[in-house]
């Protein structure tokens, strides 16, 4: 009896840390239920044939909050990835490599703000369709020159796709 009373205590002398700090409050990943939801949403930048150095220009007066977390350049193009605190929330934008000019911009966003942005998308843009249920919605420029498309990405979050009509 002895020697099983020990192996007990043993045991939860091990088990105990993992359930401790499991449970605390300092968690390493983020939780976005917990994020607040934006009461104003600055758009990111979208105009059309601008530069890297444009982009790098405006998120670091006008967006603050993100930080540049990847350049990256291929054959095919340039991106630059921006992110907040949350790394689940950031813009990434796509320049063509042959003429250095914006192509395309995705802006991930928390479901939590989806009001907020498809209001303001609302009050700036041409509806053009929308689906509340998987938050897609379609919008265009008054010249048609850009779409944007919202959709649904996961539960917690949904993106903002810029792209131009050439």
């Amino acid at each position: 009896m002895k020697k099983y009373f020990s192996i007990a205590i043993l045991t939860v002398m091990m088990a105990a840390p993992m359930f401790l700090t499991s449970c605390g409050e300092d968690d390493l990943i983020p939780d976005d239920s917990q994020e607040q939801v934006m009461m104003e949403w600055t758009e990111p930048f979208h105009t059309k044939e601008s530069s890297v150095d444009d982009v790098k220009a405006f998120m670091a007066s006008s967006m603050k909050s993100y930080r540049l977390v990847s350049e990256t350049s291929t054959v095919q193009n340039v991106q630059l990835a921006y992110s907040t605190s949350n790394p689940n929330v950031g813009v990434l934008y796509s320049f063509s490599n042959v003429t250095g000019q914006l192509y395309s911009v995705i802006d991930t966003e928390l479901t939590t703000n989806c009001t907020v942005i498809i209001n303001f998308l609302l009050d700036h843009y041409t509806l053009v369709s929308s689906d509340k249920a998987s938050l897609q919605y379609c919008f265009a420029t008054s010249d048609k020159s850009m779409v944007i498309n919202t959709i649904k990405v996961s539960d917690n979050h949904f993106n903002i796709n810029y792209t131009f009509v050439y």
